[in-house]
């Protein structure tokens, strides 16, 4: 008796869990639907030694394209450097670095735009 309890409650703990679980077979990516009618400008890429954020990746990137208007298709990196000073004193630089895809929306006019 205590064999069929065991198994019947390790049963009901195998199905929550695969029931509870799925596994997405669409992935998340930026799509040029006919919805959206933008122009694609160029690659943005920013790098510094602080913690970055989107703020400073879209000025960098209106500083290459003026008439920039978002940047998709974010990567952000982290590089970490460590040095050997002395014996055992090490020293690590760590660098932050953005990439992304700027864009202009083709349908938007200048005084319609976010700036």
């Amino acid at each position: 008796m205590k064999k069929f309890f065991y198994l019947v409650m390790l049963g009901l703990v195998l199905f929550s869990t695969f029931a509870c679980t799925s596994i997405a077979t669409t992935p998340f990516v930026y799509t040029n639907s006919g919805n959206t009618d933008i122009k694609i400008l160029g690659e943005v890429v920013y790098e510094s030694s602080d913690r970055i954020g989107y703020t400073e990746l879209l000025k960098a990137a209106r500083n290459i394209y003026p008439d920039c208007d978002y940047v998709i298709d974010i990567m952000i990196d982290r590089r970490d450097t460590t040095t050997v000073l002395f014996f055992f004193l090490l020293s690590t630089k760590t660098t932050w670095t953005m990439r992304g895809t700027a864009v202009k929306y083709a349908s938007l006019t200048s005084s319609e735009g976010y700036r």
